[in-house]
C-alpha cells in the first residue's frame, strides 16, 4: 500500500506532497469502517461536516479529485471523435461539407441541443416562408 502511494507521489510531484503516503494509510483505516467504500463516497466523506476531514487529509482529497477527473476527460474526447467519424462515414457521400459540419456539431453538443425549444424556431420559420395570400 505504501509503495503504491509512493508511486502516485512520484507521478504527481507538483500536486501531491510526500506526506501523502502517511495520510493515505490513515485514511485507508478510516474508510475500512465505512459500508460504502466507493471513490465517490470517499470524496463526499471528505467534504462532509464543513470539510473537517478535508483539512485533515488535504493530499488525499487532491488524489481523489485527480482520480475522479482523469477517466472523464479521456472518455469524453474519445466519444466525441468516435461520434464524428461515424457521422462522417455514414453520410459523407450525400451531403456538402457545410451540412456535415453542422450535423457533427449538433451530434457532439447533443446536451445543449436537447435543451433548445424547437417550437419557437419552427413557428418563426413557418412565418417567414408563408406563401399564402390573403383574399
Amino acid at each position: 500500500m505504501r509503495a503504491r502511494a509512493t508511486n502516485l507521489v512520484a507521478s504527481y510531484p507538483a500536486d501531491l506532497e510526500p506526506s501523502f503516503v502517511d495520510e493515505f494509510v490513515q485514511f485507508t483505516f478510516l474508510v475500512m469502517t465505512e459500508k460504502d467504500q466507493s471513490v465517490v463516497h470517499m470524496s463526499e466523506m471528505l467534504k462532509a461536516d464543513g470539510g473537517l476531514l478535508q483539512a485533515t487529509f488535504p493530499n488525499v482529497g487532491i488524489a481523489l479529485r485527480i482520480y475522479l477527473t482523469i477517466p472523464v476527460t479521456n472518455c469524453e474526447g474519445e466519444r466525441s471523435f468516435s461520434t464524428l467519424s461515424r457521422v462522417k462515414n455514414h453520410l459523407r457521400t450525400t451531403m456538402t461539407q457545410q451540412r456535415l459540419q453542422a450535423l457533427s456539431l449538433m451530434c457532439i453538443e447533443s446536451e445543449v441541443l436537447q435543451s433548445v425549444d424547437f417550437d419557437d424556431i419552427i413557428n418563426d420559420f413557418a412565418k417567414q416562408k408563408t406563401r399564402r395570400r390573403d383574399l
